[in-house]
């Protein structure tokens, strides 16, 4: 669902780039997530501002589970 914004810094209509994803690995997770390789994915959808290039990420949620190669 893309958002209607304006930049912060020149307040032309930012532009939906696309979904970024992150893979967060808790150096505390403990020794069975450690084993597993269970880490928390955030998922962000990036902005971009087609005058001065401003750029912003907004966190649209996270995903918890085992590492899955498949799922991309």
């Amino acid at each position: 669902m893309e958002r209607q914004m304006e930049c912060l810094r020149c307040n032309e209509q930012m532009k939906y780039l696309k979904e970024y994803r992150f893979d967060s690995q808790d150096n505390n997770r403990g020794i069975l997530k450690a084993l597993f390789d269970y880490e928390e994915h955030l998922i962000f959808d990036v902005y971009v501002c087609p005058r001065c290039r401003h750029t912003e990420f907004f966190l649209t949620g996270t995903r918890k589970g085992f590492d899955e190669w498949n799922d991309w």
